[in-house]
């Protein structure tokens, strides 16, 4: 379960919470999921900190592939350059090649 995931459940408990406990003061309120622990209570104001919490996360995973994008784009520049230059140097190998088969064949450039 991812972190949102978590966050939603949270909230959604938290409102059932809430609408059970405003509604009858002598019954306690009831989970709505089976199995969840029973919040007795709950500081004021957890439902605000819970969304600042979750816009703060939508940031960070904002703010997250932005530098994901911008390190994949320099990495992609810098493979295209590495590319170039492997091949100006496979050219100038050629041409050293050529030159030195032209002056004597095997004896080399001397």
């Amino acid at each position: 379960m991812d972190l949102e995931e978590e966050i939603t459940n949270l909230k959604q408990r938290l409102q059932a919470l809430e609408s059970g406990s405003s509604s009858d003061e002598d019954e306690p309120a009831t989970p709505v999921a089976a199995g969840a622990p029973v919040v007795a209570q709950y500081p004021e104001g957890l439902a605000d900190d819970l969304e600042a919490l979750n816009v703060e996360i939508t940031g960070l995973r904002w703010q997250a592939r932005e530098y994901f994008t911008s390190g994949q784009a320099q990495l992609q520049q810098q493979l295209d350059d590495l590319r170039i230059g492997v091949y100006l140097l496979d050219c100038k190998l050629d041409e050293l090649l050529k030159r030195s088969m032209t002056w004597g064949g095997d004896e080399g450039p001397l």
